[in-house]
C-alpha cells in the first residue's frame, strides 16, 4: 500500500509542477538591456528558436513567468522568452537585479512545493516524500507519506499539516507546522502477542528551508508526534529529516 500511494503522491508533484504560466501580480516590471544584446526565444526553453534580439540600452517589460523562463514584451511590441540568468546582463530602474530578490519573488508566489526527505523516526530510518498547496505566502497545506524502517517494527504515515512560514522574505525560511494523521505498525516477530496496530496521530513540526539553486530548497525539520493508542499511555514519537524541496 505504501509503495502505491507513493507512487501517487510522486506522479501528482510532476503533474502539478509540470511548466505553467504564472501571472505576476504586481505591477509590469521593467527591465533595462545592459549588455549588448539578449536573445528572445518563442518559448520558455532554449530548444525554442530564436526569434528577436534585443539590443543594449533597450527595456523590456516582464509580463509572466514559467519556471526559471520570464516573458517579456518591447518598445515595438514584441513579445519572446528569456531565462533568469540573462537577469545578470539587465537592471531595474538603473539598479542591478538582486538574484536573491529574484528567488524571494518566486518563492512568495509559489503555487506547489514537493519534495524527498530522509531522517530518523525514534531510532529507524524514515523515508519520506510531501507535496503542498501554498494558500498564501504564508500559509500553505502538506500531505506527506512516510516510511520507517526499523529493527523491531516497520511503520507506514500518512499525515496533513497546515504550515506557517512568518518570514517569506528571509534567504533562510523558518516555517512551524501543525497537523495529523495515522501510523500503521507492522512488528517483524511472528509472535501471537506481536500484532499490527494503527495509531492516531497528532503532530507539531519546526524546520528551516534554506535556498540553494533557482526553485530548489535544502529542507531541514524536526518534529514531535503524539501517537494515540489503545493502551494506557500513549506514545511519544521524534522524527528528525532533511531532504530537498522544489517550486513552483
Amino acid at each position: 500500500m505504501f509503495n502505491t500511494l507513493a507512487k501517487i503522491l510522486l506522479s501528482l508533484v510532476i503533474i502539478l509542477t509540470s511548466p505553467r504560466l504564472l501571472a505576476d501580480s504586481a505591477q509590469a516590471i521593467t527591465l533595462h538591456i545592459e549588455v549588448p544584446f539578449v536573445e528572445l526565444h518563442s518559448g520558455p526553453s532554449a530548444g525554442y528558436p530564436v526569434v528577436h534580439i534585443i539590443e543594449k540600452n533597450e527595456d523590456v517589460i516582464v509580463l509572466v513567468k514559467r519556471t526559471s523562463w520570464l516573458k517579456v514584451k518591447d518598445k515595438r511590441g514584441i513579445e519572446g522568452w528569456l531565462h533568469q540568468d540573462d537577469l545578470l546582463g539587465l537592471s531595474q530602474y538603473g539598479k542591478a537585479i538582486n538574484q536573491d530578490d529574484n528567488f524571494q519573488k518566486s518563492f512568495q508566489s509559489r503555487d506547489v512545493e514537493g519534495g524527498v526527505m530522509y531522517g530518523d523516526l525514534a531510532g529507524a530510518n524514515f523515508y519520506n516524500v510531501h507535496l503542498g498547496y501554498a494558500f498564501t505566502s504564508v500559509f500553505s497545506a502538506e500531505v506527506s507519506i512516510g516510511k520507517a524502517l526499523g529493527n523491531i517494527s516497520d511503520s507506514n504515515l500518512y499525515e496533513v499539516m497546515l504550515i506557517s512560514q512568518p518570514m517569506p522574505e528571509w534567504t533562510v525560511i523558518p516555517y512551524i507546522g501543525i497537523g495529523g494523521g495515522f501510523i500503521d505498525t507492522k512488528p517483524h516477530s511472528v509472535l501471537a502477542d506481536a500484532k499490527k496496530r494503527q495509531s492516531t496521530l497528532m503532530s507539531a513540526a519546526a524546520g528551516i528551508k534554506y535556498h540553494i539553486a533557482r526553485n530548489f530548497l535544502l529542507r531541514a525539520e524536526y518534529k514531535l508526534s503524539l501517537a494515540l493508542t489503545d493502551r494506557d499511555t500513549n506514545e511519544e514519537i521524534h522524527t528528525w529529516k532533511i531532504g530537498f524541496s522544489v517550486f513552483f
